[in-house]
């Protein structure tokens, strides 16, 4: 690939729409950052319309703690941004190596939130604000960067009425993943998760799975600050709350806000050096709070002879499973045993209630209470071990949803056969989500449909049914593009 006036010198990262080199300017003599877009997409002449627009005027703004952005342009099949390389790192990887005072957490907030006053003012909204996309000049003044250029693209033409996710789930506002408009209220909660993350580090809400880190950004309270920084818990609160119109009004008010702050000699310089493991929504642990665990080896004679202790275990366990269950069904192969059936185009299944009538109930005699207490153990047996292997409703009589709907049958009041069908739903949300992350957004709405006939109340299901979007630019396969 070639660009006139410029030296391309190595590749320096890589996204879902664009791919970043560092380059040399001729002319200046200079380093740049050279973002190239991907023009491969069928929509890309409305791509490359926005890209260049949204380039225009982030060029514009002209402030301190915004990224320089030198030229765009085209070259050929090549669309291009040149703009400002920095060398003193990210947020990111400080936050890796240690705390913030809270004097350090409060300047780098206000630099930034005025460099949004600035942006908001013309009518641009961020939308990804996190560690990764503040960098530091070689003298430490921080900069955002990556004003959504190149990553949010890929949607119809107005990003903020599709549902399309955009933003990254650690650091984004609850609104975020509704349908409708986002203003920069949206990235004034974003900086108030980074404040949180510098003070305390960690970020305010975990989990290993995507869908329920954004579900605890819509539900759960808003984190409280640890003894020492309850000075700042008020500043947290009008920076994080769920809903919008709670928070400061616009970044000015946020900026008047520790401008105050400092004045009543609150900003203080002392940090707590005491700090929890941190992960990320991928579950990685990005601070080493603890010894690393001890390795025990076994020998391999020692491998294989408890390997297969596992395994004769197993198959023992089967084998008086499965003998109990089908004396069951043949002294009760009247029952009416409810099921999920498939159909074979979309996976779309058919519910009955798992709830025996009156008229039914079983009349046992005490032999008989003992033969239903041993297939009971075998069906909760059988229902956990088709979970654990996604045997979710299918193959017939041999999936999860028929041992714990069965097992409901002979015990109603059974809490782990009706926890067990909750899990079900919370499979199909997991196989939905990597689905719209692989991009088969048709299989995914057949597993998201299939979760909620078995679970109608599953949040996280219900977040993927609103936001799955059938173009191939779904909510998932954007967010993991966005991710790192």
């Amino acid at each position: 690939m070639e660009i006139a006036g410029y030296s391309i010198q190595r590749c320096i990262g890589q996204g879902g729409m664009a791919t970043a080199y560092l380059a040399k300017q001729t002319s200046l003599d200079r380093q740049v950052v050279l973002k190239v877009l991907d023009t491969s997409m069928s929509d890309a002449p409305t791509t490359v319309e926005r890209f260049l627009n949204e380039a225009r005027i982030v060029a514009s703004l002209q402030h301190r703690h915004i990224i320089t952005i030198y030229d765009v342009g085209i070259a050929g099949t090549d669309v291009y941004m040149s703009m400002e390389f920095i060398a003193g790192g990210d947020l990111k990887q400080r936050l890796r190596e240690r705390l913030f005072s809270p004097y350090e957490a409060v300047t780098l907030i206000a630099n930034i939130a005025s460099g949004l006053a600035v942006a908001h003012a013309k009518g641009i909204v961020h939308r990804d604000v996190k560690p990764g996309n503040i960098l530091f000049r070689s003298d430490g003044t921080p900069l955002l960067s990556d004003f959504g250029i190149a990553k949010q693209l890929s949607s119809d033409a107005d990003l903020t009425s599709t549902g399309m996710f955009l933003g990254s789930p650690n650091y984004m506002a609850p609104e975020q993943s509704n349908v409708g408009a986002i203003d920069g209220r949206a990235d004034i909660y974003s900086l108030g998760v980074i404040f949180f993350e510098m003070l305390n580090g960690r970020k305010p809400y975990y989990s290993d799975s995507v869908i329920d880190v954004i579900l605890k950004h819509k539900t759960d309270p808003i984190p409280t600050m640890p003894t020492g920084f309850e000075d700042y818990q008020e500043l947290l609160n009008l920076m994080m709350a769920k809903d919008r119109n709670d928070r400061f009004r616009d970044a000015e008010s946020l900026l008047h806000y520790i401008e105050r702050l400092t004045a009543r000699g609150l900003v203080k310089t002392v940090a707590e050096l005491v700090r929890e493991p941190d992960f990320d929504v991928t579950g990685e642990r990005s601070i080493a709070a603890s010894p690393p665990a001890t390795r025990v080896s076994l020998k391999p004679v020692r491998q294989r002879s408890l390997r297969m202790s596992i395994l004769s275990a197993t198959a023992i366990v089967c084998a008086i499973v499965y003998g109990v269950l089908i004396i069951f069904e043949r002294q009760y192969a009247g029952d009416d045993v409810p099921r999920l059936v498939p159909a074979v185009a979309t996976l779309e299944i058919v519910v009955a209630d798992p709830r025996p009538s009156r008229g039914n109930e079983f009349a046992m005699g005490d032999d008989r209470d003992r033969q239903t207490e041993k297939v009971s153990d075998a069906l909760m047996w059988l229902g956990r071990h088709s979970l654990n292997e996604y045997r979710l409703t299918a193959p017939p009589k041999d999936n999860a949803y028929y041992y714990f709907s069965r097992l409901l049958q002979i015990d109603p009041a059974n809490q782990a056969a009706a926890q067990g069908l909750l899990q079900i739903g919370a499979r199909y949300a997991i196989l939905a989500e990597r689905e719209i992350a692989d991009g088969n957004h048709a299989q995914a709405r057949s597993y998201i449909t299939i979760g909620l006939q078995v679970d109608p109340e599953n949040a996280a299901l219900s977040v993927l049914r609103d936001l799955a979007v059938p173009s191939g630019h779904g909510f998932l396969a954007s967010l993991f593009g966005l991710f790192n």
